[in-house]
């Protein structure tokens, strides 16, 4: 029974949570740009990113890789285990297009658009949860294996957006707004507030408690591109500051604020419910249709402990509430910033970064931060801006890849943009 018991918590953890392992370009400098000799912008950027604060890059590696998950492997994942432990994958590419006008009551307007795909995979799951997929039960005999809280959170969706910024809203601040259409392709939402399980010390009986639900978007095999609809508004402000001699701009954006409405054919799934279990019957060791659950069906078992409902949902959309301090000393620049990704189970993220601006177009930085789903961060971006031309490269979670036994995460974001026009 202890065997079997971790085969079902290292699939529900394994495939579930650690399939996963960047909203941050949702305004795209182009899209803000001041002034420019050219009429017209078009770009193309993607950015992929994964992080925890317990999982290691050494682990996640040998795991995606199908390598023996040894149990050196699995106590550098133990010495890292928090009361909250986060994991996150995010996807995000798309293209883009900016036309400038400044026809309109003699002001100045970037008008855009965009075409995404976002997908997201995020978690936070209990101390517990991790023993009881990786080791199994048989350390909890005669215990109770705290299991919550447990949330998990997978969706991915295309958006086309339309939007315009003023730069130069009263003076010289910065005003924009972007509506967005949204086309879910899928969602699995799954939330415990509470779950237990208790190990008998012989192994010979099971008690599972458990308030859990779960959200699905629709599984048939003709609905993989579209699942559902919605829409989203992106905000965003910039104005300048003086400190001193020194001058500055603060930027705050909201992005993603919305919704996604799940067809009818979507699933639904709560249950606040005891299970005991003490084993299997098994009537005819050659013929295994016999095996009877206390002289249950399978079918009767699945409607009593999870009894689906097909129903249209709605669910929000993780979004993103980010501040940005950007403070001018000539060829360096010193940033200050804060982001959060609301419904995304992470943490609020803070970070330091400091921006050299070198001849012949070149600017490099060097990123310092802390929370989001890792502990802290490192970060490395240069770009290359030529007349017509923007070239930006950026390598996240450094610390990820210099100590991989210790700390976990790895991500990359590229954008290249090119402009037309007088």
């Amino acid at each position: 029974m202890f065997a079997g018991v971790k085969r079902i918590s290292y699939i529900l953890l394994v495939t579930g949570t650690l399939l996963s392992l960047s909203s941050n370009a949702q305004w795209s400098d182009a899209m803000t740009q001041v002034a420019s000799q050219k009429d017209f912008t078009a770009g193309i950027y993607g950015g992929i990113d994964a992080s925890s604060n317990c999982i290691t890059t050494s682990f996640a590696t040998n795991f995606f890789s199908g390598n023996y998950i040894s149990d050196a492997l699995k106590h550098q994942v133990v010495e890292n285990l928090e009361k909250f432990n986060r994991l996150g994958y995010n996807l995000n590419y798309g293209i883009y297009g900016v036309w400038r006008t400044d026809t309109i009551n003699h002001r100045t307007f970037n008008f855009f658009f965009a075409m995404r795909h976002k997908a997201t995979i995020n978690a936070v799951f209990s101390p517990d949860a991790f023993n009881l997929a990786f080791f199994g039960n048989a350390m909890y005999a005669g215990r109770t294996a705290n299991l919550a809280p447990f949330n998990f959170m997978s969706m991915s969706y295309n958006q086309a957006e339309i939007g315009l910024v003023s730069t130069d809203f009263g003076g010289k601040a910065q005003l924009g707004m972007g509506l967005s259409f949204l086309a879910g392709q899928k969602l699995l939402a799954v939330g415990a507030r509470n779950a237990t399980l208790y190990t008998d010390p012989t192994g010979q009986n099971l008690q599972f408690n458990s308030n859990a639900e779960m959200y699905q978007s629709d599984t048939a095999g003709n609905s993989k591109f579209i699942n559902g609809y919605g829409a989203s508004l992106d905000l965003y402000f910039k104005a300048p500051y003086k400190i001193g001699k020194r001058s500055g701009v603060i930027s705050v954006s909201a992005t993603d604020m919305g919704f996604m409405y799940w067809n009818k054919n979507s699933l639904y799934y709560h249950k606040d419910t005891s299970y005991f279990y003490d084993g299997v019957t098994i009537n005819n060791i050659t013929d295994l249709q016999n095996v009877g659950f206390g002289g249950v069906s399978k079918d009767s078992l699945q409607n009593k402990y999870i009894p689906f409902a097909k129903k249209a949902l709605f669910y929000t959309i993780p979004s993103t509430l980010s501040v940005n301090t950007n403070t001018d000393f000539g060829k360096y620049h010193l940033e200050v910033g804060y982001w959060y990704v609301f419904n995304s189970n992470d943490v609020g993220y803070y970070y330091v970064q400091g921006d050299k601006y070198l001849n012949s177009g070149w600017m490099t930085a060097l990123q310092l931060g802390y929370g989001g789903y890792e502990t802290f961060n490192l970060e490395f971006l240069f770009s290359k801006q030529t007349k017509n031309s923007t070239f930006k490269l950026a390598l996240d979670h450094l610390q990820g890849l210099l100590l991989p036994n210790k700390f976990g995460g790895a991500g990359a974001y590229v954008e290249y943009s090119h402009s037309f026009g007088k």
